[in-house]
């Protein structure tokens, strides 16, 4: 799941640029784009990161690692 991540966040904006010039999206269709795919990686960043030293729910909560 790790490289498929990677390899998403690689990819993605040549993926949205294409859409963009190809298919004619309007900005709210863009900008929706964008935070769902945020949404994504923000949530696998929180799942499969909790205890790693810099992980982003620690960065954004401020939460205390139990080791």
């Amino acid at each position: 799941m790790k490289f498929f991540i990677f390899i998403l966040c690689f990819l993605f904006p040549f993926g949205l640029a294409y859409l963009i010039k190809e298919v004619e999206l309007s900005i709210y269709v863009i900008t929706l784009i964008i935070i769902l795919f945020t949404i994504f990686i923000i949530s696998y960043l929180n799942k499969y990161n909790k205890y790693a030293q810099f992980s982003l729910k620690s960065l954004l909560f401020k939460t205390k690692n139990k080791n």
